[in-house]
């Protein structure tokens, strides 16, 4: 068995084995990421758990913090499938809830400190989903005064400030379960 943790690690077995089974975790849209069929009937030899949650109570929580959010930010990387599912999702709830969306989408987390810089003089708070470098898009959202609203839990501890969120940690023990129980 093999245990697959973030969008390109399970692609990757994927191309190398039908046979093996792969166990993933940590992946927003393993449907997009053309990795199962479905999450009820995954097909294949891949199943496993997604980090897939509520966008829209997320957003919804950060008007109700501050309803003077106008103008909503996202970074991304361009090298993660699935974040440009979950960007397309976070933006078309943000504007339903009638936010202007500013995107930014960078190569790798070595250019997120630059790329969080120019995007904090655009918005009113920035969103923050689980492919990123946090610690790195803080140093420059502190700077600004920015307000940042992460996707996991355990970035609210490291400084974001609120977040209906992803738990790591029990998305691991859900995966580990489902191998447990289908291999």
């Amino acid at each position: 068995m093999i245990f697959a943790v973030t969008t390109p690690v399970p692609q990757t077995f994927q191309n190398q084995t039908d046979e093996i089974p792969i166990v993933m975790t940590g992946i927003n849209d393993p449907i997009a990421a053309g990795l199962v069929d479905s999450l009820e009937k995954p097909g294949g030899n891949i199943s496993g758990s997604s980090d897939q949650y509520l966008l829209d109570e997320h957003l919804k929580l950060m008007l109700a913090i501050d309803p003077n959010i106008e103008t909503l930010g996202m970074i991304y990387t361009s090298s993660e499938d699935n974040a440009q599912v979950e960007a397309e999702n976070v933006k078309e709830i943000a504007e339903s809830l009638g936010l202007k969306v500013e995107m930014t989408i960078i190569a790798s987390t070595l250019d997120m400190q630059m790329a969080a810089e120019n995007l904090s003089s655009k918005v009113d708070a920035i969103y923050v989903g689980s492919d990123n470098a946090f610690e790195s898009l803080l140093d420059a959202t502190d700077r600004m005064n920015i307000a940042v609203y992460p996707s996991v839990d355990i970035m609210v501890q490291q400084g974001g400030l609120a977040a209906i969120a992803i738990n790591q940690a029990d998305l691991g023990t859900e995966a580990a379960r489902v191998g447990i129980l289908k291999y």
